[in-house]
């Protein structure tokens, strides 16, 4: 009778041992998972228990990102990279630069030809000062002149070659100044737009929040959405990201990587679609972070992820488009105000 009181207790403790509460659930999932990669650990946490998430705070998992510093590892530094990568192969390639070695061998040609006219010159006017003759007949010239008349003509002309090959020297510097200044300030911009492309996603989440406990003022875990979006937003573009800076990176400086005979003739409707799919895919990655975050938050999943009812997905749109407009305007401004400066004082 003993033994069979204890089997019957022990049946009926085991279900409410095995219950788990969200807190131990989210540190016995973080446990089992594999590997030695934290960010890809974290990944994996992030992806298979969303409804979880809520519950980091409390759950104290040793090595677990907080958001921003999950963002920055799994978002930036890759854009950083990239960027930098970008900059390094670009900066000193293109049409832009090749029209600087153009200018340059131009310019050495155009000097050579005129310090072979000074040469002669200076060697008809030693000619003439060594000569016993008194009277020349010079080419620049349709009457014989004296020995002081040549030597005068021959002196002007010299002069006024000396100053056309510094004037041509100068001019030619000043292009070149300003097509390396240009060449400057297009690689910048170009490389660090897809930078702050990410930056943006990143910076976004702080308007998010805002929107998300205005759409959802009664919600239970609105006060987090920002912090679920950063998760949900890297945790989704550690891939996506690099795909979005493969395609900016391509539509950007396709043309320093000696593309500009393709993208001349693919003609203007290629390009259109390319920047078409290029937004289907963002906004793809954002109803990907907006279903995420529904769940998280327990909130009602609309009946159309791709429809206006998905405020989650408007919110986390709009705020991107936002910053990333207002960075974008900044950066380009900057790198304005850098090839005036580039110019004038470099």
């Amino acid at each position: 009778m003993a033994e069979e009181a204890f089997n019957h207790e022990t049946l009926f403790a085991e279900p409410e041992e095995q219950a788990l509460s969200p807190v131990d659930q989210l540190r016995s999932q973080w446990n089992q998972q594999p590997g030695a990669i934290l960010l890809i650990r974290q990944k994996n946490v992030i992806d298979q228990n969303p409804t979880l998430l809520p519950y980091v705070g409390s759950a104290g998992l040793s090595g677990w990102k907080w958001p921003y510093a999950f963002a920055m590892q799994g978002l930036i530094l890759m854009a950083v990279f990239s960027s930098f990568f970008n900059w390094y192969l670009t900066h000193s390639a293109g049409p832009i630069f090749q029209e600087i070695v153009a200018n340059q061998a131009n310019t050495q040609l155009e000097v050579q030809r005129e310090q072979g006219i000074i040469d002669a010159t200076e060697a008809e006017i030693r000619r003439i000062t060594k000569s016993p003759k008194e009277t020349f007949n010079l080419h620049m010239s349709e009457t014989v002149l004296t020995r002081e008349q040549a030597l005068q003509q021959l002196y002007a002309s010299l002069e006024d070659s000396k100053k056309s090959v510094e004037q041509f020297k100068q001019q030619m510097k000043d292009k070149e100044a300003e097509l390396r200044a240009t060449q400057n300030a297009v690689a910048i911009a170009n490389s660090g737009t897809p930078l702050f492309f990410t930056i943006a996603l990143v910076l976004a989440a702080g308007g998010i929040r805002r929107g998300v406990q205005k759409d959802y003022p009664r919600g239970k875990y609105v006060r987090n959405a920002a912090d679920l979006y950063l998760y949900f937003a890297t945790s989704e573009g550690i891939f996506f990201n690099l795909i979005f800076l493969a395609f900016l990176h391509f539509g950007l400086s396709g043309t320093s990587y000696g593309m500009g005979d393709f993208f001349q003739s693919v003609g203007p409707l290629v390009w259109v679609f390319f920047w078409i799919a290029f937004y289907a895919l963002l906004l793809f990655y954002f109803v990907t972070v907006s279903r995420s975050m529904y769940q998280s938050i327990s909130l009602r999943a609309p009946s159309s992820d791709w429809g206006p009812e998905n405020r989650i997905l408007i919110r986390i749109h709009n705020n991107f488009l936002v910053t990333f407009v207002l960075f974008e305007g900044t950066f380009l401004a900057a790198c304005y105000l850098l090839y005036h400066a580039d110019k004038r004082f470099f």
